[in-house]
C-alpha cells in the first residue's frame, strides 16, 4: 500500500513537471502557423476545421495565423507550425495535434481527441476540442514578437507626439474587456494590432471574431469580416468608439 502511494506521488510530480516544461517551451515561441489543409483532408479548411483550430489557439493564449497571414517582419524560427493527424473510423473519429519548429523538429504532440458522433463535421469538432484540452490546462501565454514596425506605439520627437493623441490611449493590456448594449466584447492584442471578439456569440457559446484593429497612415482602423473599414478612437479612459457621426458605436471599457 505504501509503495502504491509513493508511485502515485511520483506520477503526479512527473506529470506536473512535464506540464510546466511544455508550458515554458510553448511560451518561448511568439506565434503558431496553422496548416490550411491537414494530412487527412482532401481540401483546404474542410468543415472549417482549420479555422476552428486557429480560433482555439487564439482563444487560449497563442498568436495563431494561417501561413498567408503571418506578418512579414517576424522571425521564422520564433514560430511553430501546427498540423493534425487522424481520420474518421468505424467507432471513433480521432485527431491529434502536432507542433513543429522551423526546422521540422517536433516540439509537442497532444493525445488523441476522440468522438463517437457519426456526423463528420460534429465529430471532427468534438475531437479537436478534446485534443485541445491539454493546451487549456497549460494556461499558455505567448509573448509578443520582436517586430517594432508593427507595434502600435506613439513615435516621439522633441518630447511631442507626432501622431494623433488618441494613439496614446490604446490599451496596454493584452486582453481588454468592453460592454456595448449589454453585450460583452474582448479586445486582444496581437503581433499586428488588435482583434475584437464578441463573447458568448460564436459556436458553442465561444468568442465570435468581429474584426481587427490596426494602424494605417497614422489612423486607427477597424476592419470587419467583410473588409469594411471604419475609424476607431480611444479616449483617456480606454473607452472605444468605432465609426463616425450617427453610425458611431461606443464600447465602455471594463477594468
Amino acid at each position: 500500500m505504501k509503495i502504491n502511494s509513493i508511485l502515485l506521488v511520483v506520477f503526479f510530480c512527473l506529470a506536473f513537471t512535464f506540464n510546466s516544461f511544455s508550458q515554458k517551451s510553448l511560451n518561448n515561441y511568439t506565434y503558431v502557423v496553422i496548416s490550411e489543409q491537414f494530412e487527412f483532408q482532401n481540401e483546404k479548411d474542410k468543415y472549417q476545421l482549420n479555422s476552428l483550430t486557429k480560433f482555439l489557439f487564439n482563444k487560449y493564449g497563442f498568436h495563431a495565423f494561417f501561413n498567408a497571414e503571418v506578418p512579414v517582419n517576424v522571425k521564422r524560427c520564433d514560430g511553430l507550425w501546427v498540423d493534425a493527424e487522424g481520420a474518421p473510423g468505424f467507432i471513433f473519429t480521432k485527431i491529434q495535434l502536432v507542433l513543429s519548429d522551423c526546422n521540422g523538429n517536433e516540439v509537442y504532440r497532444t493525445k488523441f481527441g476522440k468522438s463517437k458522433i457519426k456526423d463528420y463535421k460534429k465529430a471532427y469538432y468534438e475531437s479537436m476540442r478534446e485534443a485541445f484540452d491539454e493546451f487549456i490546462s497549460m494556461d499558455v501565454y505567448q509573448k509578443e514578437a520582436e517586430n517594432k514596425t508593427l507595434q502600435l506605439e506613439v513615435p516621439q520627437k522633441n518630447n511631442l507626439a507626432t501622431y494623433p493623441q488618441a494613439m496614446a490611449n490604446l490599451p496596454k493590456s493584452n486582453y481588454t474587456s468592453y460592454i456595448q448594449s449589454n453585450k460583452r466584447f474582448l479586445l486582444r492584442k496581437t503581433i499586428s494590432g488588435y482583434t475584437l471578439y464578441q463573447e458568448g456569440a460564436g459556436a458553442n457559446n465561444d468568442l465570435l471574431l468581429k474584426g481587427k484593429i490596426f494602424l494605417k497612415d497614422a489612423t486607427i482602423i477597424f476592419e470587419d469580416s467583410q473588409q469594411k473599414k471604419l475609424k476607431v478612437e480611444f479616449d483617456e479612459f480606454y473607452n472605444m468608439a468605432i465609426g463616425e457621426g450617427k453610425d458611431k458605436v461606443n464600447f465602455q471599457y471594463q477594468d
